[in-house]
């Protein structure tokens, strides 16, 4: 059956959301579910599994092997209208307003491709830029395809299947409620499953991933019972060959050279900064730290500098975990 048939004997069945007594979701993994209006749902499945068909051939997968789940179904449209203001957006001056946009896209995922690289121009100025990076945070490399309409179903093994989501809906009991919230699998937009740890590698470019230009996007998404820790070693480099404009994560010690403060933005040039959701406020990490979230969203790395990055090189080496998150896709 294709998507479109799926989606018609689900609608007519029943409502794309409706609610049904306690009871009907069992004692599965938590999960987030992200849909097509933008509203999410965090809770307790009824399933243990979901059926998922690759190459014509359907496979049950357990929820508990299965990291996230990305629909490819064409975006609506209320989604048309949010990836038209996005890509708008991402090319604004205002930086928070770029990444704000950003973050917009990327969370409605595999239907931005097709906008996305419609709106790229042939030129070399590519990096660093906000725009040009979105495609990556939607789908890496490894995982793309010629056929944009399939779903992406990422595992814990470290592969990634492209194909369509066969589940009719999924019955979710949220977070400290009585009542499952039944949800035909033509609502959703995205299904990511609790994970008690995550852990990475990741590089924080100088110039890539500076304050004035864009964030790393670490892929994971805390919660407000995560806890986040870091180490990080390497150097960045603010003024090419100027070592006094040179530091390890926890930023310059004094002010560099023609300066007179070492702080820009409330914290040292050159620290390793952190924040939650484009929008969050922004706390010191450097060398080593260990952070109680105190709230959920996306969690983003930056070299602390100025408006005056183009002299930047190096970067910084950070081993990341984070406890009680959501790991959404690959750091970018």
């Amino acid at each position: 059956m294709n998507r479109v048939a799926l989606s018609l004997c689900v609608a007519a069945a029943a409502l794309p959301f409706f609610v049904t007594r306690a009871g009907a979701a069992g004692s599965g993994p938590t999960v987030q579910v992200f849909l097509q209006d933008g509203r999410t749902v965090e809770g307790t499945p009824r399933q243990s599994s979901i059926e998922f068909e690759v190459g014509g051939v359907v496979r049950k997968v357990a929820l508990k092997d299965v990291l996230s789940w990305h629909s490819a179904a064409p975006a609506t449209t209320d989604e048309a209208g949010r990836i038209t203001a996005g890509l708008a957006g991402v090319i604004k001056p205002d930086l928070t307003e770029r990444q704000a946009a950003a973050e917009s896209l990327v969370s409605i995922g595999l239907p931005v491709l097709t906008p996305l690289l419609d709106s790229y121009k042939d030129t070399d100025i590519r990096e660093p830029a906000v725009h040009y990076r979105i495609f990556s945070r939607v789908i890496a490399g490894y995982a793309d395809d010629v056929d944009r309409t399939l779903d992406a179903l990422r595992l814990k093994n470290g592969s990634t299947l492209r194909g369509e989501l066969k589940t009719a809906s999924l019955s979710v009991r949220p977070t400290n409620s009585r009542e499952a919230q039944e949800l035909s699998s033509g609502s959703l937009r995205r299904l990511a499953v609790l994970q008690q740890q995550v852990s990475r590698d990741c590089e924080v470019h100088t110039l890539r991933h500076c304050t004035y230009i864009d964030w790393l996007d670490t892929g994971i998404a805390v919660t407000a019972a995560s806890s986040i820790r870091e180490t990080a070693q390497g150097y960045a480099r603010l003024s090419f060959g100027i070592d006094g404009w040179s530091s390890d994560p926890d930023g310059l010690k004094k002010p560099g050279p023609r300066y007179r403060t070492n702080l820009v933005d409330g914290f040292p040039f050159g620290a390793l900064i952190a924040k939650i959701g484009a929008r969050g406020k922004r706390f010191l990490a450097g060398k080593a730290s260990e952070t109680v979230a105190t709230e959920s969203g996306r969690l983003y790395f930056a070299v602390n500098d100025n408006p005056h990055w183009q002299n930047n090189i190096g970067s910084y080496r950070m081993r990341l975990t984070v406890t009680h998150a959501y790991d959404l896709g690959d750091a970018q």
